[in-house]
């Protein structure tokens, strides 16, 4: 029994340690990119990903668990034959479902590309299409392997995956976009069509390695075979799997539907919103490219008149370019804080339930209130520290944008950074609940607040021309919020914990803005006197982090028992017991 639960927590360890690593590189990945293919061709990139991810879910979700939950159930009983025929029957049933995901999705390419509001992102959908059949496989694999209680063939692949799509996604971008944006933007989607291929490849290499030792596993079995019919175990597999598929689903279509909200919402306002290059002299240079010659004496009414196919074009690059400034610009920079409280989330759950598993209500109660009170306690500095240097956070990443698209990417950042705020108290609070066994809660919530909220509101406030794609960022942050306040309520219903306002929400905010003030001024006066960009602002981040840092002491933000979460926490409690309570 002890060497199963080292097993599980040295697995669980290593897919976290994994994850970790994944989501850096994905987030690496997007800020180089942005400086080749540019925000027109980080909004065609974004395009590919609502359709692909619905459809991914729809074939993929909810397998792996099911087959590693019966494939773990086959082995303890020491089946393993029934084992591996769970494995080669869901392994045929993902390969049927990916290939009717590809084929659909090769098939709505060009519908959907119209529908989103831009045809040149038919595109990125046809080079994307292949990895939902390598991906619906490589989920069963990885299924297979954990059900085994082998967690390193997944690990190894997620990270393979990542660092392919990274190279090759780059390369490919680099070397396409000369033949276009629409290209450059096909070609980083063909590199993540060729990270899942590739991580494929090796999980099937992995598998087969394994496969003497599975034969003799076989061989020398004790008990008879189980007598279960191929109906019997694609039945059991589906009544996991479809449930978590169906509530999977529910975000990424909120997500496709949003998609097709923004880009056409920002079409109808981009003459009146001020800032863009909406002149004649930017149609007459968008024109060139195409070969067409267009008088500068001319009105942009007058050419949207004479020029009618030109002119759409010309207004859907610009939205294009605006939901890539938001989605593909900012966005990676606000999901950099959340590896940190990721890795915070993944130890929650084997704690509550633990305790919840012994009925021990009062280390429930202590868990939560201290991984919601160390949550804030690191988001709440990331998200103002990104609000008050957007600026220089985007001039130093995105050095080539023109000077219209760093104005949009700052303030976007601004606004986004709000989600910073609210993003990993979700993580947790998801995370309380999944230990409790309520993991489908937060799906809920979440749902609830994308139908009665973002759409809506993204609806109204994109087609607002003052407001435009700050107006969808703002949706993106109002939604998040909804879901961490309702997360919260539902963590203190289940849990009846009590939190502590002052010492969980407002210690850390105030002492979060304290940092920045000081962020600020550092960062302005530094850079009147050094004009360098990663000097101030480098200063200026060391001046805030050494701000908070008192202000947790001083404001004794963390308690002895919460150094329980922290590693080499025993090692900082001996050198500053005095400050703890």
């Amino acid at each position: 029994m002890k060497d199963k639960v080292n097993n599980f927590i040295n697995g669980a360890a290593i897919l976290s340690a994994a994850g970790i690593i994944v989501k850096i590189l994905g987030a690496i990945f997007r800020i180089p990119l942005s400086s080749i293919i540019g925000s027109e061709g980080m909004g065609l990139y974004q395009l590919a990903y609502p359709l692909y991810s619905f459809l991914l879910v729809i074939s993929s979700a909810g397998f792996p668990v099911a087959i590693s939950r019966l494939v773990a159930q086959a082995v303890n009983r020491g089946d393993y034959k029934l084992a591996e025929r769970t494995f080669k029957l869901s392994r045929k049933l993902m390969f049927t479902l990916g290939l009717i995901a590809t084929v659909i999705m090769l098939l709505l390419s060009d519908f959907v590309s119209k529908q989103q509001g831009n045809p040149d992102s038919k595109f990125a959908l046809l080079a994307i299409a292949p990895a939902i059949l390598f991906v619906s496989v490589l989920a069963s694999y990885r299924g297979y392997f954990q059900g085994m209680q082998n967690m390193v063939p997944t690990a190894i692949s997620q990270i393979i995956e990542q660092f392919i799509k990274l190279v090759a996604g780059l390369g490919f971008a680099a070397f396409f976009v000369q033949y276009g944006v629409k290209w450059g933007a096909a070609g980083a989607v063909a590199g993540v069509t060729l990270s899942e291929l590739i991580a494929l490849f090796f999980i099937v290499l992995r598998y087969r390695k394994a496969q003497p030792q599975l034969s003799a596993d076989i061989s020398a079995m004790s008990t008879p075979t189980s007598d279960v019919t191929s109906k019997a175990i694609i039945k059991d597999v589906l009544v996991i799997a479809v449930p978590v598929a169906i509530g999977s689903a529910i975000m990424p279509l909120v997500s496709l539907i949003d998609q097709l909200i923004v880009i056409n919402g920002l079409k109808t306002v981009i003459p009146f919103v001020s800032g863009l290059p909406f002149s004649i002299e930017s149609f007459a240079e968008f024109a060139a490219e195409s070969g067409v010659t267009i008088d500068t004496a001319l009105s942009m009414t007058q050419v949207s008149a004479q020029y009618p196919e030109l002119y759409e074009e010309f207004i859907t690059s610009l939205a294009t370019s605006l939901y890539g400034i938001m989605s593909g610009n900012c966005s990676p920079i606000t999901a950099l804080p959340l590896i940190f409280s990721m890795s915070l989330a993944i130890s929650i759950v084997p704690a509550i339930s633990k305790f919840n598993a012994l009925k021990n209500e009062k280390s429930v109660h202590e868990t939560t209130s201290t991984s919601l009170r160390l949550t804030a306690l690191i988001a709440f500095p990331c998200a103002i520290g990104i609000c008050v240097l957007a600026e220089p956070i985007i001039r130093v990443l995105y050095s080539r944008l023109d000077a219209w698209e760093i104005h949009f990417a700052v303030n976007c950042l601004r606004i986004l950074s709000m989600t910073v705020l609210v993003l990993p108290l979700i993580q947790s609070a998801t995370a309380v609940l999944q230990g409790l066994g309520k993991q489908n809660i937060p799906v809920i919530n979440l749902a609830i607040g994308a139908i009665l909220i973002k759409i809506p509101l993204t609806y109204f406030l994109v087609q607002q021309p003052a407001l435009n794609i700050f107006g969808a960022a703002t949706s993106s942050v109002s939604i998040y919020a909804f879901a961490a306040i309702a997360d919260i309520a539902c963590v203190k219903y289940y849990t009846k914990v009590k939190l502590a306002p002052i010492s969980t929400f407002v210690k850390p905010l105030v002492s979060a803005i304290l940092m920045g003030v000081i962020a600020f001024v550092v960062y302005t006066l530094l850079y009147k006197v050094t004009q360098s960009l990663i000097i101030s602002m480098g200063l200026a981040v060391i001046a805030g982090v050494l701000v908070y840092f008192a202000m947790v002491f001083i404001t004794k933000m963390i308690k002895k028992t919460d150094l329980e979460y922290i590693p080499k926490g025993e090692l900082i409690l001996k050198k500053f017991s005095r400050f703890f309570d």
